[in-house]
């Protein structure tokens, strides 16, 4: 008789059973909405009377804008928060470490999940965005430079993901840290759409200088390097790594001490 102490769950088990998971919540609807809010946001300066030439390339340019400094920091950090800290309001992680499932594995099964639907979210907006600019029947429309900045809105996103990983890490290890982690993400990427030389090495700054091609245009005093912007992002990557791999969930410690309290203690 195999203990179950043996049993390894495999990783896409574990990714599979978060996404099956997500049925059972809002949280795709709510980011739906988060979605279309950005796109609006984004599409509302073409009925601005500005003397601007209103075409498809500027109305995907503020999405992209819109996505990586505005709505979707947010959205990621409240998404990866919600993963993680599920398991403890509905008093799941007790059962769920009994399977057993390491808490770090578990926890890398949420990032995966929640790159994920932060991709598949930026899809959303793409095609969002499109719809909108062919519905209003904007100039410059066509299938390659459709699939060129479709291409550049996914991949703005993926990467704001990295830029946005050690927040993300501490909201999920720190569960009652999700909305201080939420707020210093706006902030964070509030600062991005600012022009100045230094924020070469701005995480979020970095997402534009990769992706956005107006990115510092029109601009004599600064010049942006897209080695740097490269540079920014691995740094950032490897302290989330590290963060990852240093940090231990405040709180569950107790909570399982708790439980194991709180039971019934057997004969007199």
């Amino acid at each position: 008789m195999v203990e179950v102490t043996a049993m390894k769950i495999p990783m896409h088990t574990v990714i599979l059973t978060e996404i099956r998971k997500l049925r059972r919540y809002s949280i795709l609807r709510a980011g739906l909405i988060v979605v279309v809010l950005s796109d609006l946001f984004a599409f509302a300066p073409v009925f601005a009377n500005d003397g601007v030439r209103k075409n498809y390339t500027l109305v995907m340019n503020n999405i992209l804008e819109s996505n990586c400094t505005c709505f979707f920091p947010a959205l990621i950090l409240l998404t990866g928060g919600f993963l993680a800290r599920r398991e403890y309001t509905d008093d799941t992680l007790k059962n769920i470490l009994a399977v057993p499932v390491p808490l770090r594995k578990l926890l890398s099964g949420k990032m995966i999940v929640l790159f994920f639907l932060t991709v598949f979210f930026g899809i959303l907006s793409g095609l969002l965005g499109t719809f909108l600019c062919f519905a209003a029947g904007l100039p410059d429309l066509t299938l390659p430079l459709a699939a060129e900045w479709m291409g550049r809105i996914v991949l703005g996103n993926a990467f704001l993901f990295i830029a946005l990983l050690p927040l993300t890490i501490v909201s999920a290890f720190f569960v009652n840290a999700v909305y201080a982690c939420t707020a210093a993400g706006f902030v964070y990427g509030f600062f991005a759409p600012m022009e100045w030389a230094p924020l070469n090495y701005y995480p979020v700054k970095a997402v534009l200088i990769l992706f956005d091609p107006q990115c510092g245009a029109g601009y004599d005093f600064v010049r942006y390097s897209k080695e740097g912007a490269c540079f920014s992002l691995l740094a950032v990557f490897l302290i989330s790594v590290i963060l990852f791999l240093v940090l231990r969930p405040a709180g569950m410690a107790d909570r399982m001490k708790t439980s194991k309290k709180a039971a019934r203690p057997k004969g007199w």
